[in-house]
């Protein structure tokens, strides 16, 4: 029924333990399920053959065996599963089941799939339903927005693509999400040799060029490393991946995130940037590379290898429409009801100025309170448990401190502590704020830093005057610190 009626694709059956197990493509919820979500079948036998302990100690090691308990595996019952139920629940492990009655209902509703996501919401927290995640990159089913950006890179399948943006952005998020979708093509083609053309890397980690190729090497064909050690790679490189992309069957695609810091090589060592413009001039290879500062700056650089290398696409704050699909979409699919739909997404937009990592601190926030009260109506009086989490007070400074150099902290500082954080400033009241605290920098400087804090989304502009983009920035930082004592210390480390 899910398969063929409701177009829920089965990817996978197989019998463990004599238990079938489907893996289903649930990614189209937009929740904390997949394209592969497990769903086990307990057949009527099984529910005689074993008691019902047992029965649930079964069940628990096939979870166990296939690493399923993070993935809200699904029981389908044929029969009475209130037995089972209350065997998982005195272990203390929430399942989600579905027992012959809950079957009946969902095929027989006007509305199967709302049926069934309400028969599902009811069994656990919402927390372990919705996907918003604060600490880790995303993708597939908790991928939010980015459409558009993903529609580019995915349909430009011979062309580079540079993705910039400040830390934190959702940088790493998108090229997972890229990789997914590169994978599922690749596998719906059966080729196997698709799937190997793909290559992700973390540069953040790589120490030196040679270091980058040994990586690469690994990852295409590890019996040439000793090839490698035995000869210049500026002489092996090139003649390497020409090779390969012809082992494979086509052009390599290199998914290379933390890009950064393979630019401040070409300083000292240009030969590892000119083998990969070399390899894409020639069709062997085709680069999505993630960054920020410095990959703005060498895109934009007439010296630089990567001038005029790729496509740029810059990540900036989500939209208020994708932020409202976000806010509810999830919940509402878990008939939570908002009281102040409109007030709820606007607060949060713009308290977040559609930053989509502090929208999800929101909406986790909102959920845990949710749950604490075993309530599934949302009203805007929520809102302000979310300044007490000390994650999010973290996360939001941390975010600040990540994306701004030395003169831009002051500059934030400065405005803080001569004006504070509500009203607005231009140049010249810059200029004033940091004479006060005896900075003296060039305007052409301060005007760049200004850029730079509104594309860190820090500042918003408009005209000539800048304001704090977002009240939540200003008032957890003066909140936490004393911007006075801030620049002091600033000062002491040397501007």
């Amino acid at each position: 029924f899910l398969d063929e009626t409701l177009d829920y694709r089965v990817r996978l059956h197989e019998e463990v333990l004599g238990f079938h197990l489907y893996l289903v493509d649930f990614a189209a919820w937009k929740l904390r399920f997949s394209d592969r979500s497990p769903v086990i079948w307990v057949r009527g036998h099984d529910l005689t053959a074993l008691p019902e302990r047992e029965l649930a100690q079964s069940l628990a090691e096939l979870i166990r065996l296939r690493n399923l308990a993070e993935r809200n595996p699904i029981l389908l019952v044929d029969g009475d599963g209130q037995g089972l139920r209350a065997a998982f629940k005195r272990n203390l492990a929430p399942i989600l089941l579905l027992d012959r009655a809950d079957q009946v209902a969902v095929r027989e509703s006007r509305r199967p799939t709302g049926e069934l996501l309400d028969r599902l919401s009811q069994q656990m927290a919402l927390s372990l339903l919705t996907p918003y995640e604060t600490s880790k990159p995303v993708s597939g089913s908790r991928f939010f927005g980015r459409d558009l950006e993903l529609r580019r890179i995915l349909q430009g399948s011979t062309s580079n693509f540079a993705i910039m943006g400040i830390r934190r952005i959702g940088k790493t998020s998108l090229l997972r999400e890229i990789e997914r979708r590169l994978r599922a093509d690749a596998q719906e083609s059966d080729d196997e040799r698709a799937q190997q053309r793909i290559i992700v890397m973390d540069c953040s980690a790589i120490a030196s060029p040679h270091d980058f190729v040994r990586e690469v090497v690994r990852k295409l064909h590890p019996p040439e490393l000793a090839r490698l050690d035995n000869r210049q790679f500026p002489i092996f490189f090139p003649d390497f991946l020409q090779r390969m992309s012809r082992r494979f069957g086509g052009r390599l695609t290199f998914l290379l995130d933390e890009f950064d810091p393979l630019l401040a090589w070409h300083y000292t060592d240009g030969a590892l940037l000119h083998a990969l413009r070399a390899s894409s001039n020639l069709e062997h290879c085709r680069y999505i590379i993630a960054g920020f500062r410095d990959l703005m700056r060498a895109g934009n650089s007439l010296d630089s290898p990567l001038y005029n290398f790729a496509k740029d696409i810059r990540l900036r704050e989500m939209s208020r429409e994708q932020a409202g699909e976000m806010i509810t979409g999830p919940l509402e699919k878990l008939r939570v009801r908002f009281e102040q739909r409109s007030e709820i997404v606007n607060r949060v937009y713009d308290e977040t100025a559609g930053q989509p990592n502090l929208i999800q601190f929101y909406c986790q926030a909102l959920v845990e309170r949710l749950d604490q009260e075993n309530s599934r109506v949302l009203t805007p009086a929520y809102l302000t448990d979310v300044y007490a989490n000390e994650d999010f007070r973290t996360f939001v400074l941390g975010t600040f401190m990540d994306n701004t150099t030395h003169l831009e902290k002051v500059i934030a500082f400065a405005i803080m502590a001569e004006y504070g954080g509500e009203r607005t400033f231009d140049l010249e009241a810059i200029d004033a704020a940091l004479t006060q605290c005896q900075v003296n920098t060039r305007v052409l400087d301060i005007e760049q830093a200004c850029r730079n804090l509104e594309m860190a989304g820090t500042f918003a502009a408009s005209g000539r005057e800048y304001r704090f983009a977002t009240p939540v920035f200003p008032r957890v930082l003066t909140e936490k610190y004393d911007p006075h004592f801030l620049l002091r210390k600033l000062q002491r480390e040397g501007l």
